[in-house]
């Protein structure tokens, strides 16, 4: 029996039939039409091809150059892949795939920034981030910040407060600074407390006489009497203008330099609202003195209630 089917004998019987002369092998051959036309099929032992289109193996792959597979389902039908490994390319026109399958959930940027839990912050500039709510620990802070409410939990206020450095501050105008214990708490300054800021403190010098009064708008400084001559066991007083003096604080007077070792006595008998008397007594048995004592002052802010 003939193993070419498009011998004579079989030829004009079987033109329908397709055939591959002596059988498939390995490499793929044509498949011919009874009458020996080749077609686009070619098939071997482990792969098919058909025109551009090659099955091989495992895999599905065109001949043509730059040429495209198109897997296109009849109607309503679909392309089920169980498993599918896409290193590139492009997808389009799908159903918005899952969080829960790795997508978004979405196919727009809000919709997708609510389904993956991300608020306003994922908008913003890294250089103008503002945040309105939750928690933040365990950070750094640098540079400025403003409008800070509270940061717990130690708590800090903000408002007219400024730290800066080793200064605390308020930024408020006239602003006052209240210290406030909790329940029978105290507050203590482990280091020297007092006026240490440059420009809290001044000085002024008495004129005509010991009795002359001066004006310093301070909360500490120092004041240099006339040397005018101070009788023994005689006092004079005179009154100290000091915008930062209300009537309930408490106004602490020394004497400094300038004046002999003991011979004096300096006290502070009336405390006003923007003012107190200093009086100074010699306290020598026997001498006369006239010297320029130099008198400290500081200024205690108090209450009576």
């Amino acid at each position: 029996m003939p193993t070419n089917l498009t011998e004579s004998a079989i030829n004009a019987t079987y033109s329908q039939l397709l055939h591959i002369d002596g059988g498939p092998v390995a490499t793929e051959k044509t498949v011919y039409s009874g009458t020996g036309v080749a077609t686009v099929v070619k098939l071997g032992t482990v792969s098919a091809s058909v025109d551009n289109i090659q099955f091989a193996g495992n895999t599905i792959s065109t001949l043509n150059t730059n040429g495209n597979l198109i897997l296109s389902p009849n109607g309503s039908g679909s392309v089920n892949i169980a498993k599918a490994t896409i290193t590139s390319g492009t997808i389009t026109g799908i159903t918005d795939l899952a969080v829960a399958d790795g997508g978004t959930g979405a196919s727009d940027p809000s919709t997708a920034r609510t389904n993956l839990g991300l608020g306003t912050m994922a908008t913003q500039d890294s250089n103008n981030v503002s945040i309105t709510g939750g928690a933040i620990s365990g950070v750094t802070f640098s540079g400025s910040f403003t409008g800070l409410a509270l940061v717990a939990s130690d708590t800090i206020i903000g408002g007219n407060l400024s730290l800066s450095g080793n200064t605390l501050s308020s930024t408020n105008t006239n602003g006052n600074i209240i210290l406030t214990p909790n329940g029978t708490g105290e507050v203590y300054a482990t280091k020297p407390f007092g006026y240490g800021g440059t420009g809290t403190g001044g000085a002024v010098t008495q004129a005509t006489n010991k009795s002359t009064g001066v004006t310093l708008n301070k909360l500490c400084g120092q004041i240099t009497m006339s040397n005018a001559t101070l009788n023994r066991g005689t006092s004079v007083s005179f009154t100290l203008t000091n915008s930062f003096i209300d009537t309930t604080d408490v106004v602490v007077v020394n004497i400094a330099s300038g004046a002999t070792a003991g011979a004096y006595v300096v006290t502070v008998e009336v405390i006003a609202s923007g003012s107190c008397n200093i009086s100074l007594h010699n306290n020598a048995s026997g001498v006369d003195y006239s010297e320029a004592v130099v008198l400290n002052f500081a200024v205690i802010k108090a209450v009576n209630a």
